[in-house]
């Protein structure tokens, strides 16, 4: 019986935990030349990691807005050859927003932004996905998903985008690019949290079927 609650515990400790590392791909729409052989077409890929214990909720339209937030961290892609990284990303969950948009997921990184040790102090990494109103089956809570489906994010506008910034003025955009996929998997440390669960849980399955 003891077995078992301490399963039961390691199990419940995993799920709490919602850590979270998070895969991205993108294919390039604009590049303004400064990064060499990126041009419109060129694919991407990244991560960022989130572990979901920095949150806050707020009402926003007439639904919840969840920001996810993180002391330490950081949001890196490659793409032809070039390392782009921030640190301090942040995750914004929009949840029926009831606006110009309904639902939404988006991706922000701090300052700087690094190109291959090229610092931007005023730089930025991320992408936005969103849905137009009245779609609002696509973020169903407001918590961190466990699932994206980008093709349910129905482009409005340019509110589905991808970006890399010097800074925010309206010639700092390097490059822009569209979000191909987001995969979500768990991060190391949860993984052996659930596997050492299942572990504990073995035997006690075992003496069932010698029962």
């Amino acid at each position: 019986m003891k077995n078992a609650v301490a399963a039961i515990a390691l199990l419940a400790l995993t799920f709490s935990a919602q850590a979270y590392e998070f895969e991205f791909t993108g294919r390039v729409t604009y590049t303004d030349g400064t990064l060499i052989d990126v041009t419109s077409g060129t694919l991407l890929q990244g991560h960022f990691s989130a572990d979901g214990l920095r949150n806050y909720s707020i009402p926003l339209g007439t639904g919840v807005a969840t920001f996810y937030t993180f002391a330490s961290g950081q949001v890196v892609a490659n793409i032809a050859g070039y390392v782009i990284s921030s640190a301090n990303p942040s995750i914004n969950i929009y949840d029926n927003f009831g606006g110009n948009v309904e639902d939404v997921f988006n991706v922000s990184s701090g300052y700087p932004a690094i190109v291959n040790g090229v610092s931007h102090p005023n730089g930025g990494f991320g992408f936005n996905l969103a849905t137009k109103p009245g779609n609002t089956e696509v973020i169903r809570d407001r918590g961190l998903p466990t699932h994206i489906d980008v093709s349910a994010f129905d482009g409005h506008s340019t509110l589905n985008y991808g970006y890399l910034q010097r800074d925010g003025g309206q010639r700092g955009t390097i490059l822009a690019f569209e979000v191909l996929s987001v995969t979500v998997v768990p991060e190391p440390g949860t993984a052996a949290l659930f596997s050492a669960g299942l572990l504990a849980l073995a035997p006690i399955g075992r003496r069932r079927l010698q029962a």
